[in-house]
């Protein structure tokens, strides 16, 4: 999945009730198991010069590369800190992981060759979807469109329904992050 639609689904799932003030927490969970995936495309595309084809096709295959990413998609890893932080009583640290597992969770339905192997270091065994949120072979162009209905009707409810502000504030620029691409088009195609 895109990035944006972690965010706004963790915010559905874990924004309200008792964690509705975590909301730096509940984000930065949703963000950071897409960290090292910028981490790798930036040193590959512009610290070393890596060609995108080739970053796509094989060094995002490398199995430094797969650890490093894995390491943040680790179900087990993220249970174990939700275990402590349970165990501390510490409330934001149990929203952060638990939108890490969100973020884990949802990753699981719609990745294909690129998979993680989300019970490491336990398995390195990857499930493969029959579904991806990017190849239109595998209904991608749908999953697009999914998940741009989710992320703007996610966005509203979060700008109607959620009393603190941190919350309008992520929804507001979470909208204006997914209309921006459609006004940009639809400027080009009017001239």
């Amino acid at each position: 999945m895109n990035t944006p639609t972690h965010v706004v689904i963790s915010a559905l799932a874990l924004g309200h009730g008792r964690w509705r003030s975590h909301c730096g927490a509940i984000t930065g969970g949703a963000l950071i198991p897409a960290l090292p995936m910028v981490v790798f495309y930036l040193t590959e595309r512009i610290v070393l010069g890596t060609p995108n084809r080739v970053i796509w096709s094989t060094r995002y295959f490398d199995p430094a590369w797969q650890g490093f990413i894995n390491i943040f998609n680790s179900l087990p890893l993220i249970g174990l800190g939700a275990y402590i932080a349970w165990r501390a009583r510490a409330s934001a640290w149990l929203a952060f992981l638990a939108s890490m597992a969100v973020h884990s969770l949802t990753d699981l339905l719609v990745h294909r060759e690129d998979a993680h192997a989300h019970f490491f270091p336990l398995s390195s065994w990857r499930f493969v979807s029959p579904v991806s949120y990017w190849d239109p072979r595998y209904y991608g162009g749908l999953v697009g469109a999914f998940e741009l209905l989710l992320i703007i009707g996610g966005a509203v409810v979060m700008l109607t329904c959620y009393s603190h502000r941190s919350w309008r504030v992520i929804a507001g620029v979470l909208l204006l992050l997914s209309l921006l691409p459609a006004v940009y088009a639809l400027s080009v195609w009017v001239r």
